[in-house]
């Protein structure tokens, strides 16, 4: 049981945490470099503006065209020599066409808006907002700009014409060089025929300055865009997109936080974390989101760089050399980074900077809490272990390995806690040594001292029953397991395959993964290949074109892989955060049959420990954080006593405003009645914010005179025990 804890914890630590994965997979199809530039042009051509941001860019939006959001552009994935393939060009070519000369699609009024999307549009749509003083603000002026095939000027102004005859997109048709304003009077518009290229100027009217449907402020920023090369471009956009899209074909966004960062910061208020939130705010100064291609894989992920945040400091992994043997080739692993001996000892070096001195105070009582009752020591163990600790599943069942850095300090602690209770020893099943760990449970400690007896002896037969962890000791490796048996086997089946090897093949980034997931897929790009031949069909049909998908080749004449890579991850190192997914072609695949599956299902599952775990400690903060709201009431009534000899009967007698009057964000009302009882009230109604579980619940404080003193006890009505502060089950607090 104790096993099964260990595995637990790791899940619950990894919950909310999800990882990457992608490698670069050398049987996939080669396409011809040529042929895929061609398809391309032909289908949907790669970003082009991004090449030419100027340095005062603020922000970068790349939309792919919808060939490309159907998977029916090349991406430098293994499809890529499919979707080149002169067939997949034809059948697009006829599909244009007929969605073009369609009679049906033109008489239901869809045909010029499918036609512009489908057969107009031959790139991916780019936008870029620029301001001179390298921050996003009013002032800033954005263009977007695409590739459109119109042969003419007229072609163009005839297209929008049919796209809203009733609402016109532009004040007036372009003149012939192809210059025009947007009717709502927010931009101006230039159609380049020589280079296909649209570009619209978009922006706010100010009172002062060029406006945006000027025709001069439309040419100004393409000026500055046609002088700017890649190497123009804010430093961080290209060092933060070449984790999201490599191919200029993926969805790819980019905004500077430079000025805005601070003002989040000092918005962001007391927080469950003290001042973390708010450093890490005020050190971010980029934000990327996006899915494209790295390495060859479909990769998403949302990414924030904040050099120096203090939380990325004390948490992002220290190293990832992952050196475990495992029977055959992992199906899956979940990796969790325990942080170093160094980010422990900066996070307590920081608490009073992080919590102020009154929380520096109580984690550290917190700590000293966990210690004394648990015999657990974030400091020694972090020294102990790491930084890799694996969950994964191999031919010889699913296992939980930790790194171990010291195994004479872990031996000692174990022998010096024999003498609370704790038994630990070695067995042998079936000839292979196994170590066992036993630690006596604490529920019926936790137990009210009023608790039934009925209620204290099952959870006195629940900590009997405790379970033990199970163990080998495999060089630098500690490798749990449910039961002893299961290692026996483990041993019988020869630990032979580099678990490092495997990671490095999914092109796994442990070396900045704080908790991930990876697994391998099974016939993912066959699927994607076959959906995406599905829709074309579909598209043919619905144009009344002669499109015939049965010229394409089948997935095993193009030899497409059939293992692939999928994975979740939260990603960190000492400069950036981020949340990423890896998949061969779509996300569905983390969804999808086997390691997908079994990927989103451990996710799941940690989710669903860590997350109902998280929401009690934000109700238990709330509550904690309305009592600490009573001091000033308890001052006044303890002062009114002192003064007269008696306790005030009112708000009133107090001194007080009325009781609705001093209620707060969580309390609707705060009321001193007979004696001095005070009753404080939540309220989750509008404008009142409390959490719906603490609806309608009373704080009620009791005063009692201890000599010149006065003291208080504290219970609560209506509220779950589990989210009063122990200082409020009928204790006194501290006068």
């Amino acid at each position: 049981m104790i096993a099964r804890r260990t595995v637990l914890l790791s899940a619950a630590i990894s919950t909310a945490l999800a990882l990457a994965a992608c490698h670069k997979n050398d049987d996939a199809p080669k396409a011809d470099p040529q042929a895929v530039a061609a398809a391309q042009a032909a289908i949907s051509a790669p970003a082009w503006l991004r090449q030419h941001l100027p340095a005062q860019t603020v922000a970068y939006l790349r939309i792919p065209s919808p060939w490309g959001m159907l998977n029916g552009v090349p991406n430098g994935r293994p499809l890529d020599a499919a979707l080149s393939a002169k067939a997949n060009l034809d059948a697009i070519a006829k599909v244009r066409e007929a969605i073009a000369k369609d009679k049906l699609l033109a008489d239901l009024k869809a045909g010029p808006a499918l036609t512009l999307l489908l057969g107009d549009l031959r790139s991916t749509l780019e936008v870029a907002l620029i301001d001179p003083l390298g921050i996003p603000s009013p002032t800033s002026r954005g263009v977007i700009t695409a590739v459109l095939d119109f042969p003419s000027v007229d072609a163009f102004n005839q297209r929008l014409a049919a796209l809203s005859p009733a609402t016109p997109l532009l004040e007036a048709p372009l003149d012939a060089q192809g210059n025009g304003k947007l009717a709502s009077g927010m931009g101006a518009v230039h159609y380049d025929l020589a280079q296909h290229r649209l570009w619209i100027s978009a922006g706010v009217p100010m009172p002062k300055g060029p406006s945006p449907a000027d025709p001069a402020t439309l040419a100004s920023l393409m000026a500055d865009i046609n002088k700017a090369t890649a190497n123009t471009a804010p430093a961080l956009l290209p060092v933060l997109e070449a984790r999201i899209d490599t191919t200029g074909e993926g969805f790819f966004g980019w905004v500077t936080m430079r000025g805005v960062g601070a003002v989040a910061a000092a918005q962001a208020g007391d927080q469950p974390f003290g001042k973390l939130p708010g450093d890490f705010a005020s050190k971010a100064d980029a934000i990327a989101f996006g899915a494209g291609t790295v390495n060859g894989r479909g990769q998403f992920q949302f990414l924030v760089h904040a050099p120096q945040a203090r939380a990325l400091q004390y948490l992002a992994p220290s190293g990832f050399a992952p050196t475990l043997k495992t029977v055959g080739e992992p199906h899956w692993a979940v990796t969790f980074a325990v942080p170093s001996a160094d980010g422990w000892k900066a996070f307590e070096n920081n608490l009073n900077l992080d919590f102020g001195p009154d929380g520096a105070k109580k984690v550290r009582e917190g700590l000293d809490k966990l210690e004394k009752r648990f015999h657990f020591n974030p400091a020694s163990y972090t020294a102990w272990f790491g930084p890799e600790a694996i969950l994964f599943a191999d031919d010889a069942g699913m296992f939980n390995a930790i790194h171990v850095r010291d195994w004479k300090a872990w031996h000692d602690f174990l022998a010096k806690n024999t003498n609370a209770g704790w038994a630990t020893g070695t067995t042998k099943v079936d000839g292979t040594e196994v170590h066992w760990l036993s630690v006596p449970g604490h529920s019926a400690d936790d137990l009210p001292a009023d608790a039934d007896a009925t209620m204290r002896g099952f959870m006195q037969l629940i900590d009997r029953a405790g379970g033990k962890a199970w163990w080998t000791e495999d060089g630098e490796w500690a490798v749990f397991a449910k039961v002893p048996q299961a290692l026996s086997d483990r041993a019988a089946a020869g630990a032979s395959f580099a678990v490092d090897d495997w990671f490095k093949a999914h092109g796994y980034p442990g070396q900045r993964t704080f908790m991930g997931y990876t697994a391998t897929s099974q016939g993912a790009q066959r699927d994607a290949y076959y959906t995406y031949l599905q829709l074309l069909q579909v598209l043919a049909a619905a144009s009344g074109s002669t499109a015939d998908i049965a010229t394409l080749p089948s997935a095993h004449t193009l030899g497409l892989p059939d293992k692939g890579v999928v994975g979740a991850a939260l990603e960190m190192d000492k400069e950036t955060l981020g949340i990423s997914l890896t998949y061969e072609q779509s996300p569905i695949e983390l969804v999808g049959q086997g390691g997908g599956a079994t990927g989103v299902a451990a996710l799941a599952i940690m989710a669903a420990v860590a997350v109902p775990q998280y929401q009690e400690y934000m109700i238990r903060a709330e509550v904690k954080r309305s009592l600490d709201a009573l001091e000033p009431v308890k001052a006044a009534v303890a002062e009114r006593r002192l003064a007269t000899g008696k306790f005030p009967a009112s708000n009133k007698a107090a001194g007080l405003d009325a009781p609705e009057a001093l209620g707060n964000d969580d309390l609707g009302s705060i009321e001193v009645g007979t004696g001095g009882e005070i009753t404080a009230q939540f309220d989750a109604t509008a404008p009142h914010k409390a959490n719906a579980k603490l609806e309608g619940g009373i704080l009620v404080l009791s005063p009692v005179v201890e000599g010149k003193e006065v003291t208080w006890r504290c219970s609560a009505e209506g509220i779950e025990p589990k989210y009063v502060p122990e200082a409020c089950r009928e204790e006194p607090l501290e006068p």
